[in-house]
């Protein structure tokens, strides 16, 4: 029998290779921009490459390559030989700004270690990376939320259909808890639309006193009560809230521990009071298996779950009637 020959059979090209090869380049290179607070520096005037390498005592070559490189990015714009900031680096990349990002795509940037997710999957030693869950890493979350705390209004008509579309109305005496709240505009929202609604926060209190100046800001301070703390620490009354609202937390814990935080919740909950999930991290959503992986390197035992699995948890911890929307949030009820 002949060899195979060429012909005999299709040679794929390498579009999927060579786009993962490429993204090493830009994210090498938009690291060491952020490193070098190349945006800072324009805004502050040194608009050229040779003005920069001047005043900085960089290359020259190596300044001017860098800012190209950025400007292909699109996050620089070039007109002859000056450099100027486009809308979303002067938001974003300006060190001192409540929306700089900076230091958390840093911090991201690192999330493998260099190289050393190969060694954990191998040992099963995790998490790789600064624990996602612990106090440390307030600054970085304060960060990667910095567009809802520095623009709450740009969220309020989303957050609005939110609640009507788990038939959820802002009623006088309506008591909210908010888990792990961060910037809280799901629970912001419900009480903008009530002056009766009373909403409690708890999360850590570095992220508490941001989320109370953009309270402030809303008029809304004064219905609103603070518990700086972490999940598991904090104590509730027996039959305080009607409604509970946990986002973009469950996927830090494994299954036992949030079946652990539900019944918590369970316990806090009115008759007839509502506990609502909303984890953008869902196992059916194909796209998420990168946010699976990033969970796999931050937390200890974290990871993606689907709504059989919230079903369970919800069951075990007490919870009825238990509805998924739209593999969006999922609602249940204590009777």
């Amino acid at each position: 029998m002949s060899p195979q020959t060429s012909s005999d059979h299709e040679i794929p090209q390498l579009e999927i290779i060579s786009e993962i090869e490429y993204s090493t380049f830009r994210i090498g290179a938009f690291r060491a921009a952020l490193k070098l607070q190349l945006w800072k520096k324009i805004a502050a005037g040194e608009d050229t490459a040779a003005e920069m390498a001047a005043h900085e005592g960089w290359d020259l070559a190596g300044a001017r390559t860098l800012l190209d490189a950025m400007v292909a990015l699109k996050l620089l714009s070039r007109e002859g030989e000056r450099y100027s900031l486009v809308l979303e680096s002067s938001t974003y990349l300006i060190p001192g700004k409540p929306t700089y990002k900076g230091d958390l795509l840093l911090a991201e940037f690192q999330w493998d270690r260099n190289g050393q997710l190969s060694e954990t999957i191998r040992s099963g030693k995790r998490p790789l990376q600064d624990d996602a869950t612990t106090p440390e890493m307030a600054p970085l979350w304060l960060a990667d939320y910095s567009r809802r705390w520095a623009h709450p209004e740009i969220y309020f008509e989303a957050e609005k259909k939110f609640w009507k579309s788990l038939q959820i109305e802002a009623r006088n005496g309506l008591q909210v808890l908010d888990m792990a709240c961060g910037p809280a505009p799901r629970s912001m929202e419900l009480a903008r639309q009530n002056s009766g609604v009373h909403l409690t926060w708890l999360d850590w209190e570095g992220v508490l006193v941001t989320s109370m100046k953009v309270a402030g800001e809303l008029g809304i301070a004064g219905q609103v009560t603070c518990v700086p703390g972490d999940l598991w620490s904090a104590k509730f009354n027996p039959n305080s809230f009607d409604v509970t609202y946990l986002g973009d937390v469950t996927h830090f814990f494994n299954a036992e521990a949030n079946t652990r935080l539900f019944r918590k919740i369970y316990e806090a909950t009115t008759p007839g009071g509502m506990i609502v999930i909303n984890s953008v991290a869902r196992k059916e959503k194909e796209a998420e298996v990168w946010d699976g992986l990033w969970l796999y390197v931050v937390t200890a035992t974290g990871g993606l779950y689907d709504f059989k699995e919230y079903q369970t948890m919800l069951e075990r911890a007490g919870f009825t009637n238990i509805r998924d929307f739209d593999l969006g949030p999922i609602r249940a009820e204590k009777r």
